[in-house]
């Protein structure tokens, strides 16, 4: 929870990625650019307005906007202009907390600011984002997470909005209910049934009546309907339904060596993930398509739950004998991990030598990662994409983005 003394912000880069496109690229500026693969990960406000958006399949994207131009993007790339822009902010905010491309921070409430409100002090902080970095963000000002969140989407693009204590009920009571954060397109479908349309037409409803329908979630958008912020109560932070890792190749390819380098590059990133959460995997599943477009999907699940990447992979390894049958070159690979449990649960009283050496050796290896970045280490069957794929601190700079979200 906020200080008393302070308010919170919410900045947005606006098109994160597109825009950082656009800056490196001036031809591109006021056309309409597209970054991702597969799907639109990011598009310039050009692109938005002729009718794309983020999620959209790039085949879909042609047919509507055959003058886009599609870019496959560089996360590396993008993540040194999110450091910029946080670096400027932090000159201004008591404290971030930054994501890669949004971030919250705190400032002084009005009372503290000696003479220089909210909206000046968010205008001013734009100003030197747009002079140092030569990026538009939107920033949102309130007196909790949720609103300034909001508050920052209705000032897209380039805008700064404060929402101060007595404008709240002002500003939600005529949105549409499904703008409200944490209204999905289900549970707003769920609303539209008893005619619920607006955040006002939600606050008729009793609170017994949302907690009836939705549970606990009900209890939640009770209180954010009247602008107070708070998350769903749990004993214990819920471990993830899966982690995923997966990328389109720069080129199709066919060499088994490179495949299965990305493969366990993939694997190794959710791996890593999976032991920062402190989990065990259960099922391990993988994807493969070809270049004409075809898919085929496996998933095995393991005799005993494990946080050791080999074991892992000898799964991955025996599903791509099984899958990859056809004599056509693979555009895109994935992995999906899910089925976790927590890895206190491990009995370690018995645990063979091996494993338990194994298993210091991924600790120091992602404490290693951690420090210096994933690409300080190269292991197993990812030491075949040396001299074939550029690295960065982040690791190997593939074509899919939004390898690490």
């Amino acid at each position: 929870m906020p200080s008393p003394c302070t308010l919170i912000i919410h900045v947005d880069v606006d098109a994160f990625f597109a825009s950082v496109e656009q800056l490196l690229i001036p031809s591109l500026h006021h056309r309409p650019v597209v970054v991702g693969s597969g799907c639109i990960a990011s598009c310039s406000y050009e692109a938005r307005r002729l009718g794309l958006h983020a999620g959209m399949s790039l085949a879909r994207a042609r047919r509507l906007c055959p003058q886009a131009v599609i870019l496959p993007g560089r996360y590396g790339r993008y993540r040194c202009f999110a450091e910029r822009i946080w670096a400027v902010c932090r000159r201004t905010c008591l404290s971030l907390e930054t994501y890669l491309d949004e971030a919250y921070g705190e400032i002084p409430a009005p009372s503290a600011l000696s003479g220089t409100d909210p909206l000046s002090l968010g205008r001013r902080l734009q100003e030197e984002v747009a002079t140092e970095v030569h990026l538009p963000v939107s920033i949102g000002l309130a007196a909790n997470r949720m609103l300034a969140k909001m508050a920052s989407h209705s000032a897209k693009p380039g805008g700064v909005r404060w929402i101060r204590a007595d404008q709240v009920e002002a500003f939600l009571s005529p949105l549409p209910v499904e703008e409200l954060l944490g209204v999905g397109g289900k549970t707003a479908a769920l609303l539209g049934d008893l005619n619920v349309k607006t955040v006002a037409d939600l606050r008729q409803l009793p609170q017994a009546v949302l907690v009836g329908m939705l549970g606990q979630r009900g209890a939640v958008l009770y209180e954010r309907c009247r602008g107070r912020d708070v998350a769903l109560p749990h004993s214990r932070p819920r471990p993830p339904r899966s982690i995923s890792r997966e990328t389109t190749f720069h080129r199709p390819c066919c060499r088994p060596e490179a495949i299965r380098g990305m493969l366990f590059y993939l694997l190794e990133r959710a791996m890593r993930t999976t032991r920062q959460a402190h989990l065990l995997v259960g099922t391990v599943e993988l994807t493969v398509r070809y270049d004409d477009w075809k898919e085929h999907v496996g998933a095995r699940t393991l005799v005993e739950p494990t946080d050791n990447d080999d074991e892992a992979f000898a799964v991955v390894s025996s599903l791509l004998d099984r899958l990859h049958s056809r004599r056509v070159a693979l555009r895109h690979v994935g992995v999906v991990l899910s089925h976790f449990r927590p890895a206190a649960a491990r009995g370690r009283l018995m645990e063979p030598p091996d494993r338990s050496a194994r298993r210091r050796l991924y600790g120091t290896i992602d404490t290693i990662r951690h420090r210096f970045g994933h690409a300080a280490v190269v292991t197993g069957e990812a030491l075949h994409l040396l001299g074939h794929l550029e690295q960065d601190d982040y690791g190997f700079v593939l074509r899919t983005p939004s390898l690490t979200k």
